[in-house]
This record gives C-alpha cells, sequence and structure tokens, in this order.
C-alpha cells in the first residue's frame, strides 16, 4: 500500500512540474550538443543545437531599415545532402534587448551544396536587430 502511494504521489509530482522538467530536459539537450551565437552583418545568428550550426552557414542578413521592412537571410548547406532546418526571426531593440516582434517557426529544406534566401517582408523595425534563430526541423 506504500508503494502505491509513493508511486502516486511521485507521478503526480512529475505531471505537476512539466515545465521544470521541459527546462532541465532542454538545459541538457543543450548542454550536450551545444549551442551557437554568432554575429552577421550586425544581426545575430544564434543556433540552439550545434548539428544545425555544422551543417547550415548563415552568410548573410539583409535589411530594408525602415518599418515593415523586409528580412532577409541568406543560407548555405554545407553537406552533401539535403538539409531541413526551422528557422525564425525576432525583431530586437539593439539597446534594451526588447523584442518587438517574433515571425513563426518554418521549415526550410536547403538542397545539397546550396544557397537559399530565407525571406519574411514586413516585420522589420527601424534601427532595430534581427536575431536570426536555427532549430533541426522535426
Amino acid at each position: 500500500m506504500k508503494n502505491i502511494i509513493f508511486v502516486t504521489a511521485i507521478g503526480a509530482l512529475l505531471f505537476a512540474s512539466c515545465t521544470p522538467l521541459k527546462r532541465a530536459k532542454t538545459g541538457v539537450t543543450r548542454a550536450i550538443a551545444g549551442s551557437e551565437t554568432t554575429n552577421v552583418g550586425g544581426h545575430e545568428v544564434y543556433c540552439s543545437e550545434g548539428e544545425v550550426c555544422a551543417e547550415i552557414d548563415v552568410l548573410a542578413v539583409s535589411v530594408e531599415d525602415r518599418d515593415g521592412g523586409r528580412v532577409r537571410v541568406t543560407l548555405k548547406n554545407r553537406t552533401d545532402n539535403t538539409a531541413l532546418i526551422q528557422i525564425r526571426l525576432q525583431i530586437k531593440n539593439p539597446t534594451t534587448g526588447e523584442v518587438f516582434s517574433e515571425t513563426r517557426p518554418e521549415n526550410v529544406a536547403i538542397p545539397a551544396t546550396q544557397e537559399k534566401i530565407y525571406e519574411m517582408p514586413g516585420v522589420f523595425k527601424k534601427g532595430a536587430v534581427v536575431r536570426v534563430l536555427l532549430n533541426t526541423a522535426y
């Protein structure tokens, strides 16, 4: 009887603490796989997993410096296989780090050893910086 109560209590505890467990799992994954932040043309590129950074290069980030401007990210696949990545953009205040806007994650396929331009119109804010977030696509 004591074992059943103990197992039930542990199960309830794990169910109630889903967010802390997910954060711990994410932290362990990043510690193992590694994450990387680089600077490209005054904008930030963040790879959540080392595998993405090893396979994909961000060659350039260009913007139309106006409210509602277009953002273009030039990506290059360094592998001999088609790469499928997930990309998301954050438009941030360069001094405070406040996020003005963020796009939805999109899956992008890049052919083997090819370059591809990811383009998102209407998201830039004058004087801001772009943070490109790259993840593996599932």
